[in-house]
């Protein structure tokens, strides 16, 4: 069984979804390494999508994988991090990111949870 690791690409179902909330299925990226993960149940990540992103970008809360080598391209929404049950939503693994790109995303977070 895929067990998600910090820095992985994956694909799940983010429904049911309330409000503004991203529905649907979509790739996101797992913030949490995956001791934590396994021992939980659940991982923290955030939702990869082409959308239009122009608020959140604005806020400096877009991360893109536009030059990154991965296959998935998008924007990481930084402002939409979220606990999900990753058996109960079938998490399947697509890929990696570079170290770069996890090291962003998670210096994006910090600078809203910690400054």
């Amino acid at each position: 069984m895929y067990i998600p690791e910090r820095g992985d690409i994956f694909h799940l179902a983010f429904d049911p979804a309330a409000g503004t909330e991203m529905k649907g299925g979509h790739y996101a990226i797992a913030l949490s390494p995956r001791a934590y993960n396994r021992a939980t149940g659940l991982v923290y990540a955030c939702p990869i999508s082409q959308g239009r992103a122009a608020a959140a970008r604005s806020g400096g809360m877009i991360s893109t994988l536009l030059g990154a080598g991965t296959a998935t391209q998008g924007n990481v929404h930084c402002h939409r991090m979220k606990a999900l049950d990753w058996k109960i939503r079938r998490a399947a693994f697509r890929e990696t990111v570079p170290d770069y790109v996890i090291e962003d995303v998670l210096a994006r977070i910090g600078a809203v949870l910690f400054d």
